[in-house]
Order: C-alpha cells, then structure tokens, then sequence
C-alpha cells in the first residue's frame, strides 16, 4: 500500500466514525424526548400518620450501648469478626506499635 491510499482509508474509517456517532446521537435524543413525552406518574407514597408518641432526647452511647452492639453483633456474625473495641479516648499505642513492626522489617539485619 502507498502512503496516498492509506491516507484515503484513515479518510474513509474518520467519516465512518463522524457518521456513527451522528447516527448514536440521534437514536439517543430520541430516547430523551419519548421519555420527556411519557407521563410522569410517580407512584405516590401514602401521607404518613400522626405521631402520637412524645419524642426521645438524643442521648449519649454509654458503655451499655457499647456492650449490647457487640452483643448483638457476636450473635449475628461470630466471635471471630470482632478484632477491637475501645473508647474514643485511647492512646495510640496500636497505631505506634505496627508502624515500628513494619518499618523495622525492612532493616538489613546484622549476624
């Protein structure tokens, strides 16, 4: 093949492109617009009650709470997929200790 018909076919496969996405456009502005045309009928959702109880205060998690989501969730899924619970307060021995054993691993040792 010469450079000139390579040229004509890189000419040929563009406007097969320019022309396909034309065609995809189209196809796709008529989607919208049947579908901007189709009623709107949202199915409704039923007016919900009148509440006749009185409202609970937002009260803190205590120890309890703590102590009865972990019970609940040891009965769901096993003892073997609770690897930690502390306090918000905590220090950050964890976090300093598996930074050390991490980085430390990677030291050349000496024999």
């Amino acid at each position: 093949m010469e450079l000139s018909d390579l040229i004509g076919l890189s000419l040929q496969m563009y406007g097969l492109a320019i022309v396909i996405s034309l065609i995809v456009a189209l196809v796709i502005k008529g989607i919208v617009a049947v579908l901007s045309i189709a009623p709107k009928h949202a199915p409704s959702a039923p007016a919900p009650e009148a509440s006749t109880s009185t409202p609970v205060a937002d009260t803190k998690r205590t120890e309890d709470d703590i102590a009865a989501i972990t019970a609940a969730i040891y009965a769901v899924m096993g003892a073997h997929r609770i690897v930690h619970i502390e306090n918000a307060r905590r220090s950050h021995a964890w976090e300093t200790e598996g930074r050390l054993m991490h980085q430390t691993s990677h030291l050349p040792r000496r024999h």
